[in-house]
């Protein structure tokens, strides 16, 4: 079977955060391997109402403003929501700053996943530094056969549900949008490996897929 991701979209652009295609598997970043946070320095962890609970992540954009899925943001307040930043531990070190804002996309469909994006504004703004950076946005859609990074906490393995300690990343090729059939819509984009089973897992929602420097966005 292929794993994929499909990368979901808002508005004139085209976004990447993981999602599972039903009936594909995604067995073990599930056959990734270890980051550190100065190699991914825009991701950050989000938790829900100041628990120990963080099923999502997010990329940073500016100082205040943080992109990730809608799907991690429906049925949340601000008040709900902390980031941690700096930090490639799950949920140890680095950073942690509420949010004042969260804004879900208007067109998003919880059933087809399309127009999947959402933005949080920060309580209070973050301090660059070699471990919080952030990513700008690509300006193009990325060519077949183009290398994209996908990195988080998601499982290890898609039967246990066991997060990592350490933050994961994966290298995927971008595929053509005719090997996601059924979930790909006009502002999606494909990716994933037909020869092995590396993808996100639970756990890995609203992270970002990065090709070079650049979160995957395109007009």
């Amino acid at each position: 079977m292929l794993g994929v991701i499909i990368c979901v979209a808002f508005a004139s652009f085209t976004s990447a955060f993981p999602y599972h295609q039903p009936g594909l598997e995604s067995v073990r970043i599930s056959g990734g391997s270890n980051a550190t946070i100065r190699e991914i320095p825009y991701i950050v962890q989000m938790n829900q109402d100041y628990t120990d609970i963080s099923d999502c992540n997010a990329s940073i954009l500016s100082r205040l403003w943080l992109v990730t899925a809608a799907h991690c943001l429906v049925g949340l307040l601000a008040s709900d929501v902390t980031i941690r930043a700096g930090t490639d531990k799950f949920m140890k070190d680095g950073v942690v700053i509420g949010a004042s804002n969260l804004y879900v996309h208007p067109n998003f469909n919880n059933d087809t996943l399309d127009y999947d994006i959402g933005l949080i504004k920060l309580a209070s703004p973050l301090t660059f530094g070699p471990n919080i950076a952030p990513i700008s946005l690509a300006g193009a859609k990325p060519a077949i056969g183009t290398s994209a990074v996908v990195s988080g906490w998601g499982d290890l393995n898609a039967f246990s549900h066991k997060a990592p300690e350490q933050l994961q990343k994966v290298t995927l090729p971008v595929v053509a949008d005719s090997q996601c059939p059924g979930v790909h819509t006009e502002r999606m984009l494909c990716a994933g490996n037909s020869s092995d089973y590396k993808s996100p897992c639970y756990g890995d929602s609203g992270g970002p897929l990065a090709v070079g420097n650049t979160l995957d966005f395109f007009k």
